[in-house]
């Protein structure tokens, strides 16, 4: 007898979506009739090509329901799936950052000894790369609450910013997880994203230029050589010394050690080729409803940073086409970094200003700042928990409608005052704040195109009022003068918002 199979989102203790329709979806036996009953609600549909789908009316906020799903073949049993939780669901995407591991956030030992909120479900969607892939995802593929074995493998930043909201909404939260280590940004669209656009398509020829002349068989047998060593155990416990963090010198060792280590090739089985984990994570999860997406990525696309405000642009409306739903995405602007292992923060500067630029023309689309945050050694800043905080306050204020302070602040205006620089901000709320005698990150230089003649003006002091940051000099001079604010791949920023928000970079002439 063929089996009736949910998609395996639908699971005893999983949440579904307040207020939206709840879509339903599964496999089972040709030309059988579906019924699907939730609270009162009921849905018909027949199968077709092995597929079914139904949709339920919306439903308010609440716990303890329980969905069935019959099917009209005599004998077959009915599917019961309990402990349904329906309130507010995000979905976590990005890369590492996002996925950055519980038990590696700064604050691990005071999360794990807190008391257990009930009203948190995670879900966490297999790493699965390509098609028949074989590897260990016994943390993947079920929803679970709070000291369950897969939490502390869960996304830090996602966790932490459920563990922040909930209590302010007073319904459950959920997140589903759906994040890879090292993923560009082309990795999460459909190929007509890259190939409709002439930009965008460099992704695709950059592939195809990289695996063309390879011999398939070749190139398989090395994959799967590479998967199997990034999926040892004896990998994953030495890596976990990675996350935690090394210094310098460890990782200049870890290097020299591990030089020789199989790699993954690009090619049709690597994780991170266009368009990969997009058919193999996230679509087959739509159209699961949700609230909204919450992302964290960009650092694997520096090396075309000057595309990235219209490749996330793209990745957004793709989503959302995917969702047929306008979803709020939630970001996070990428955190100071000098180096890690064979990586810099070449492009992070520029990569910042597009982050930025998305949030000012994509509607649905809000950024915060973690230029507070970074580790010049490390990739992965360990502060995780304040990055979920703070996509927490974004989320009250951009779509929950709270009337509170939630953005960083930015540049908006500047103007002189005899050998005093004026700079105002928008979202300063009831004052800048300056932690220190002088502000960090900032670089004063004369103008470009001015005569060299002239020297760069030396910053007396700075102090700020309100909105206003004050530069004083002890002498100006009259020509124009650019100012460059974290505009450097790591900075140590301590001009805050009265909410305790970093500044954002900028750069003006005044």
């Amino acid at each position: 007898m063929e089996h009736l199979k949910p998609a395996p989102i639908f699971q005893d203790h999983m949440m579904l979506q307040r207020d939206k329709p709840i879509h339903i979806w599964g496999q089972g036996p040709e030309d059988a009739q579906i019924t699907v009953t939730l609270k009162g609600s009921r849905a018909v549909t027949r199968i077709q090509n092995h597929q079914w789908h139904c949709i339920l009316p919306p439903q308010t906020a609440s716990l303890g329901a329980e969905l069935f799903i019959l099917c009209d073949i005599p004998g077959y049993p009915v599917t019961k799936i309990s402990d349904i939780s329906i309130g507010d669901i995000w979905l976590a995407g990005g890369q590492s950052n996002m996925e950055y591991f519980l038990r590696y956030d700064a604050h691990w030992d005071e999360l794990k000894n807190a008391p257990v909120n009930p009203y948190i479900r995670m879900y966490n969607i297999p790493r699965i790369s390509f098609e028949g892939q074989q590897k260990d995802i016994s943390d993947s593929g079920h929803w679970f609450g709070e000291q369950d074995h897969a939490w502390e493998t869960f996304s830090a930043p996602a966790y932490c910013f459920a563990r922040a909201l909930q209590p302010v909404l007073d319904i459950p939260v959920g997140i589903i997880g759906c994040n890879y280590g090292g993923s560009p940004a082309c990795s999460w669209v459909s190929e007509d994203v890259l190939a409709n656009d002439p930009m965008l398509s460099i992704f695709l020829r950059e592939y195809e230029m990289e695996y063309k002349d390879k011999d398939p068989r070749a190139l398989r047998a090395a994959s799967l050589q590479g998967y199997a060593y990034e999926d040892s155990l004896s990998h994953q416990e030495e890596w976990k010394s990675m996350m935690y963090g090394l210094s310098h010198q460890e990782q200049l060792a870890w290097l020299k050690d591990h030089q020789n280590d199989p790699q993954i090739p690009m090619g049709p089985l690597h994780m991170w080729r266009p368009c990969g984990l997009y058919h193999h994570m996230l679509e087959p999860l739509a159209p699961f409803s949700l609230k909204g997406v919450l992302w964290y990525q960009g650092e694997s696309d520096s090396g075309h940073a000057t595309l990235y405000d219209r490749m996330f642009s793209s990745l957004i409306k793709c989503w959302r086409k995917l969702w047929n739903d306008e979803l709020p995405f939630l970001f996070v602007q990428l955190a100071p970094f000098g180096e890690w292992l064979e990586c810099d923060s070449t492009g992070y500067p520029e990569i910042r200003y597009r982050q930025n630029l998305v949030s000012k023309t994509v509607p649905g689309a809000y950024m915060t700042s973690i230029m507070d945050l970074g580790m010049y050694w490390d990739i992965h800043p360990k502060h995780k928990k304040e990055v979920g905080e703070r996509l927490a306050l974004l989320a009250r204020g951009k779509i929950y409608g709270e009337d509170i302070l939630c953005e960083p602040a930015q540049y908006d205006s500047a103007k002189r005052d005899k050998n005093r620089l004026l700079l105002f901000f928008t979202n300063a709320g009831n004052s800048l704040e300056l932690r220190g005698e002088t502000v960090n990150a900032l670089n004063i230089q004369i103008a470009e195109g001015c005569s060299s003649s002239y020297e760069t003006p030396a910053l007396k002091s700075c102090t700020v009022s309100s909105d206003t940051l004050i530069l004083d000099f002890d002498s100006l001079p009259d020509v124009p003068v650019t100012i460059e604010f974290a505009e450097t791949g790591y900075a140590e920023v301590n001009l805050f918002n009265s909410a305790g928000l970093p500044v954002k970079p900028f750069t003006c002439t005044v």
